[in-house]
């Protein structure tokens, strides 16, 4: 975020003083009076707004990779002399030069004399402002994306939220039948374990039955522990549950704030996207 906020003040100063030189750079070997511009702009970006500004000034051409032609020139104010313009693209890792040479016929220079130099520096100065709208444009886009990566991903998070409460709530109604369930098994457990002892201390049983009476009634007492210990540990388990509930709860109000936040930013980057101008 800070990234795309550099670039949009950097875009913004640019704008306000871009600046337009007057020098001598080298077109084919020699060195001639031309006028540049600088940009910190991706080459190829730059390379296609370029063509897209001055193929509204005439017909162009791509002489070389990095040089581009402008012939056939109309709307332009700048000379008489004037038959063509060569652009080239130099390029190092920290910037890019786009340099203009105006030339006549014979592939020579326009000097000061034979051109006015105000309107060429409008024409770049105005190719300047071009590049450097798409340039805001394409980070405001970016701006959008990521203001919408945020309302998805907060949206996603509440969804989260909402299945893990819907899931905590089914295992509570689990738990709260198994322990609904429990008296009822633990009361029989205990009844039948009443029965067996009634009967093992029944007059009338064989030596042998009351061996099989007593290793019912100890299997029945194991049974019955179980029980009571899987009701202590359902009622661990739902106290458990209970409590994640309520912090499940509190997960889901900041949910709902920070969709409604990413909402608001959402809304307003479509806002600035479409008062660009």
């Amino acid at each position: 975020m800070k990234i795309l906020v550099y670039f949009l003040v950097i875009c913004s100063h640019l704008t306000a003083n871009a600046q337009v030189y007057k020098s001598i750079n080298l077109h084919k070997g020699s060195a001639k009076p031309s006028f540049f511009m600088v940009s910190n702009q991706d080459e190829k970006d730059l390379s296609k707004d370029l063509e897209d500004y001055l193929i509204g000034f005439g017909k162009v051409l791509a002489l070389e990779k990095h040089t581009k032609r402008l012939e056939k020139l109309k709307d332009l104010n700048i000379s008489n002399d004037l038959t063509y313009i060569d652009i080239t693209v130099v390029a190092t890792k920290k910037m890019k030069k786009i340099v203009f040479f105006f030339l006549d016929k014979d592939g020579k220079a326009l000097s000061g004399f034979k051109m006015k130099e105000k309107e060429a520096i409008v024409f770049i100065g105005n190719f300047q402002k071009f590049t450097l709208k798409n340039l805001e444009e394409d980070l405001l886009k970016e701006n959008l994306k990521l203001a919408q990566d945020n309302f998805a991903e907060a949206k996603k998070y509440l969804s989260k939220i909402e299945k893990s409460l819907e899931a905590n709530l089914n295992d509570q109604e689990k738990l709260g039948k198994k322990l609904d369930s429990s008296p009822e098994k633990l009361t029989k457990a205990l009844s039948e374990k009443e029965e067996i002892i009634i009967e093992l201390f029944s007059e009338t049983e064989k030596v042998k039955g009351n061996i099989d009476l007593e290793k019912a009634s100890v299997k029945k007492e194991k049974e019955i522990a179980r029980i009571q210990k899987e009701k202590e540990k359902t009622e661990t388990k739902l106290t458990k549950k209970e409590r994640a509930f309520d912090a499940l709860k509190d997960d889901l109000f900041d949910a709902k704030i920070k969709l409604k936040a990413s909402s608001d930013v959402l809304e307003d980057a479509k806002k600035i996207m479409e008062n660009f101008k």
